[in-house]
């Protein structure tokens, strides 16, 4: 089983994810946040957070959250250094954990772009679900037009 914590990036993880968020593989399937909201987030924001999950206290993980002053945070952007070793499931899992910890958040939800079944699959194995089809919810930044399907997670089913 792997554990880590979720932790504010350091200044060379915070390079990796923007290196991540601008590498054209993942143009289809991530956005590039842009650097004054990064930084708002790194700046104490209520509405927003970035964070790194740490394994071992290596980075394999980032996350993006948005609408955190509300009652329904979203995970905006989440992306994995380290593909295909069980870091995604472990840090959604954990994310998840500590969202649960605030028990004015009722669920957690984001936007996945329909046919990333990889990631499709990963929400789903966590626990996401209530999913929702958006037509053309999305332009990437490769120009494409696709659909999204929008996840949630009730966090009750955590807290027992």
């Amino acid at each position: 089983m792997i554990t880590g914590t979720w932790h504010t990036p350091n200044d060379e993880e915070l390079l990796r994810i923007r290196d991540m968020m601008e590498d054209a593989q993942f143009y289809d399937a991530i956005a590039r946040v842009p650097d004054d909201a990064l930084n708002a987030a790194l700046a104490g924001s209520k509405d927003t957070a970035l964070w790194v999950f740490r394994v071992d206290q290596k980075a394999v993980a980032y996350v993006y959250m948005t609408q955190m002053a509300t009652r329904l945070p979203k995970v905006d952007e989440f992306g994995v250094f380290e593909r295909g070793q069980g870091f995604g499931k472990a840090a959604l899992s954990s994310l998840a954990a500590k969202i649960a910890q605030t028990p004015s958040y009722e669920k957690l939800w984001l936007n996945v772009v329909d046919g990333n079944d990889n990631a499709l699959n990963l929400y789903r194995k966590v626990g996401f679900g209530e999913e929702k089809l958006i037509a053309k919810g999305w332009k990437t930044r490769s120009g494409r037009v696709v659909d999204q399907v929008r996840m949630w997670l009730t966090l009750d089913t955590l807290r027992g």
